[in-house]
């Protein structure tokens, strides 16, 4: 009985096996170009090899990555030229294609991969669309298959279609590169397919999960001075661009990530994710532009080529350089200035802020400043915009490897967006009872926000006591604070005094005065405010000449 059953099974083997007659790479099926071929995967059985750096990886443990259930083609293209192998919405699962060099043995190494794909853009149920290189008369092996983080992987039934690729747009492949000079150029990806080389992903320009330019167009740029050149399509174009320079003097055939010579992203103040970056350029040299969207995305506008120097970074851009600053005395008008605009980072080295959620990636610019915290365990950070839309990061360090912390003394790294606020105010605690130095880092991430001029105080144990003057016969007392358009002013007094006011920003620069003449007794004074921006401001009082300051902010 056993003897039958395992016949049984044996044939039933054997029967799906013959339902797949190219299951094997060796029993691969000629073609040519196709169009709409049937095909069934069900029942096949994995015969290819891993493709653990593969630019189409389906697992997350690389070691298991394949094309599950596979089934092979022997294709001769009838032109030199590109051919379009795709699944695209005519296969009823997950399918994943491979196309392999001309000569191939059965079965493929891993490095004879030419290229491959899993998932098309815009192809439904997640299925294939694999464009690639061919010359007539050579002999490519095709793979099909399926998805599988795991075996025994995705199979199913579809069908497929091998033809020749015509670009919608003249210079969708490196070879076929437009030669520009300086000026404005217009641009669309439409129809585009994905032409040179992944990157590594370590580079900022290649993170969030895509590490190559996709649906890319190229162009070539020989310039007849030496000098710098700033590439960049910064609120020009409707998508997320991303730029590559390669070169200098390369050549496509051979194209590799070693020949990257500059990459943005997301430029600097460039709205909707658009690009900007500089690049050094030898006369008579050719420079070979790579310009497409971030993970796929498509559209059109214009960029442009400039000669132009690019700008100096800070000179506090590098934690070495550290700007020295020092904590003020509560009430006092003195501040720190500084900017972001033009300031860069060291990816190799760059450590998130604690209150940034997203750390896949991106581009930033951060600049650096030191103080002694005189032993006072607490003080107060006031922060201020001076550009409008701008937004920035606070954390402290503890030298220029090492971030303190920031939840403990902060209770949250500080942001400050520009798209709501301009000022921010934060407490910090629970520093070192006896001198310490500390590294105050400002960040801008270029990635989503616009870099600015900014500036800062670090005040005392961040109160307001000043010094009571003989006039008065109490406190001053200020309120609302924060206000909005109006402050009034309680000012109790012995005697009669003369008094005057002023009101200046958190930099010195009067806005606002007034002589009020003698006043005596519990005298209010309420001076409206709603024409000042948002932001720190001192209500500087002179009693009889005798000087007093209280801070406040205006929302």
């Amino acid at each position: 009985m056993k003897i039958i059953y395992t016949l049984l099974c044996l044939g039933f083997a054997m029967q799906l096996a013959a339902q797949v007659p190219n299951d094997l790479c060796s029993d691969a099926i000629p073609i040519g170009e196709v169009t709409d071929m049937d095909f069934v995967t069900a029942g096949a059985n994995t015969d290819g090899p891993l493709h653990i750096d593969s630019p189409c990886p389906s697992a997350t443990e690389p070691e298991i990555d394949s094309i599950y259930n596979d089934i092979w083609y022997l294709y001769t293209p009838t032109f030199t030229g590109h051919c379009l192998f795709t699944t695209c919405g005519t296969a009823d699962f997950d399918t994943k294609i491979a196309a392999y060099i001309p000569g191939a043995a059965c079965p493929p190494l891993d490095e004879d991969l030419l290229t491959c794909n899993e998932d098309g853009t815009d192809c439904a149920e997640s299925t294939s669309e694999l464009i690639f290189a061919v010359t007539e008369g050579e002999v490519y092996l095709l793979r099909l298959g399926g998805y599988g983080e795991t075996p025994p992987g995705l199979s199913g039934q579809g069908t497929f279609s091998v033809s020749e690729y015509i670009p919608g747009v003249p210079n969708d492949f490196c070879a076929d590169a437009f030669d520009i000079g300086l000026g404005t150029h217009n641009v669309d990806n439409f129809g585009t397919i994905t032409d040179g080389p992944i990157h590594d992903d370590s580079n900022p320009c290649f993170q969030f999960g895509d590490p190559t330019i996709m649906a890319d167009v190229w162009y070539t740029f020989t310039p007849d001075f030496t000098g710098s050149v700033n590439w960049n399509t910064c609120g020009s174009v409707t998508f997320d661009t991303r730029l590559g320079v390669y070169g200098p003097n390369v050549d496509c055939s051979n194209l590799t990530s070693n020949d990257l010579y500059a990459c943005n992203d997301d430029g600097a103040g460039c709205p909707d994710y658009s690009s900007s970056l500089f690049f050094d350029v030898e006369e008579g040299m050719t420079y070979l532009l790579r310009l497409g969207g971030w993970n796929g995305s498509i559209g059109n506008g214009s960029f442009e080529l400039i000669n132009e120097d690019a700008p100096e970074p800070p000179a506090n851009n590098d934690c070495t350089n550290a700007i020295v600053t020092e904590i003020i005395e509560p009430g006092g008008s003195n501040s720190t200035d500084g900017t972001t605009i033009s300031a860069t980072f060291n990816p190799e080295t760059f450590v998130f802020p604690p209150c940034i959620g997203n750390t896949n990636g991106g581009e930033f610019a951060e600049v650096w400043y030191s103080f002694n915290n005189q032993g006072i365990q607490e003080i107060e950070l006031n922060l201020i915009s001076f550009t409008t839309g701008a937004s920035f990061f606070a954390d402290l360090w503890e030298d220029c490897t090492t971030p303190t912390d920031t939840l403990a003394i902060m209770e949250n790294c500080i942001l400050l967006n520009g798209d709501s606020t301009v000022v921010v105010t934060e407490r910090l605690g629970q520093l070192s009872d006896t001198p310490t130095d500390y590294l105050l880092r400002i960040t801008t991430r270029l990635t989503s926000d616009a870099p600015g001029d900014f500036t800062f105080q670090l005040l005392g144990e961040g109160t307001s006591s000043v010094d009571t003057p003989e006039a008065l016969n109490g406190e001053i007392v200020l309120l609302p604070n924060p206000a909005s358009s109006f402050i009034n002013v309680k000012i109790p007094l012995k005697n009669s005094s003369n008094l005057k006011y002023t009101i200046t920003d958190v930099v010195g620069r009067e806005v606002m005065a007034e002589k009020l003449g003698d006043i005596s007794g519990d005298h209010h004074q309420q001076i409206e405010v709603s024409s000042l921006s948002e932001g720190i401001y001192f209500v500087n009082l002179y009693l009889d000449d005798q000087p007093i300051s209280i801070r406040f902010i205006k929302q």
